[in-house]
């Protein structure tokens, strides 16, 4: 790499210790590129004195590299189980559509079936009410659909 001017490295080093030569603080002025040079060696030294004034010692490269891995992983996690999470919320749309569809028909019925319940044997009347598939449809969604709530609600986005 070649330098643009001569006069790089006195610029570099007056910059840093902040002992400019009245000649060389003129050239500075002078040129653009040294003296976009002295901005960014004060900045990069303003920089480095309050990296060590500060007394906390540095994470362990490790440490950084795990947590960055499990970001990542997190992340691809997210983005491969976005479109599930979609198909997920179109079915329950899809099954309380369906349930709002038939609930004045099965509403009805449901209140028919469980009028003639009777407790005295729950075993014996049980086969004949779980028998009806309106009954059982009802039934099948409203569970379906809860643990699909429940699952979208536990599952973390990305």
């Amino acid at each position: 790499m070649t330098n643009l001017c001569p006069f790089e490295e006195a610029v570099t080093a007056a910059a840093r210790s902040g002992d400019w030569d009245p000649e060389l603080a003129a050239h500075r002025d002078g040129c653009l590129s040294c003296a976009e040079l002295t901005l960014v060696v004060a900045a990069l030294a303003s920089d480095a004195e309050i990296l060590a004034a500060d007394p906390r010692p540095l994470p362990d490269p490790g440490l950084i590299w795990i947590r960055a891995s499990l970001a990542a992983r997190e992340r691809d996690l997210g983005r491969a189980t976005r479109a599930i999470t979609w198909v997920q919320r179109a079915a329950i749309a899809a099954a309380a559509a369906v349930g709002l569809a038939f609930a004045p028909g099965l509403w009805d019925h449901v209140r028919r079936s469980l009028a003639g319940l009777s407790f005295g044997d729950p075993l014996a009347v049980l086969p004949r009410a779980a028998g009806s598939p309106l009954l059982v449809l009802a039934a099948s969604m409203t569970i379906l659909g809860a643990l699909a709530l429940y699952e979208l609600t536990t599952v973390r986005e990305g």
